[in-house]
């Protein structure tokens, strides 16, 4: 059986309609109260780490010794209950895959749960591995994908990647996984691309079986 790795933000909801939105702007107002920037000094800033080091996070770590902690709980304050609502389309398209799924998400632990339990899926997800298990290294860093691949004793032809982000997609290619695009724009040689993630029960019992 296969093990599903799946991304939560812009994946299990329409991208730019749920919390990341929120998320993103918190993480703004976080870098530029911490280092005393004006708004598009904290956008480059975040550019360049997020090059360098995989997320905003590793790079305030390194050079400004944030608390991680500190860091994901002041990000991730948005009304994640005010802008998700359950979704049986998502919980029925979800239950049909045949395999064993993990939410595989930058984001915190605490954050993907609310975010699952918003959605109506968190029985369906009950595996979180989340920034924190990561040791706060990132996707599309590959050091995450090995470790959940240790953790599960899997080979990255045993997994597919279900994604939003070309970044993401690309690493668990070049690793040997199945990956699974949702609404990649351009597209990604060799990626199988969905519009969104209703459409991956028209492509998940081939891709999980084989």
């Amino acid at each position: 059986m296969k093990l599903i790795l799946m991304d939560v933000d812009d994946t299990l909801y329409p991208k730019g309609t749920g919390p990341f939105a929120h998320v993103d702007k918190k993480i703004d107002e976080y870098v530029m109260s911490r280092c005393g920037l004006d708004q598009a000094q904290a956008k480059d800033l975040r550019k360049r780490y997020i090059g360098s080091y995989g997320s905003t996070l590793g790079g305030l770590m390194k050079h400004y010794d944030v608390d991680p902690d500190h860091y994901l709980k002041a990000v991730h304050d948005v009304p994640v209950e005010s802008l998700l609502t359950e979704d049986a389309e998502l919980k029925r398209v979800l239950e049909g895959i045949p395999a064993r799924m993990v939410a595989f998400s930058n984001g915190s632990a605490d954050y993907v749960r609310r975010v699952l339990n918003a959605l109506g899926i968190s029985e369906l997800l009950p595996d979180l591995f989340t920034i924190e298990f990561m040791d706060y290294i990132p996707k599309p860093m590959d050091y995450p994908y090995r470790k959940v691949l240790d953790l599960y004793a899997r080979r990255p032809e045993d997994c597919v990647l279900v994604d939003d982000r070309l970044p993401n997609i690309r690493t668990a290619m070049d690793m040997g996984m199945k990956t699974i695009g949702v609404g990649l724009d351009p597209p990604l040689p060799g990626a199988l691309i969905i519009p969104d993630i209703y459409a991956i029960s028209q492509i998940a019992f081939e891709i999980m079986t084989n």
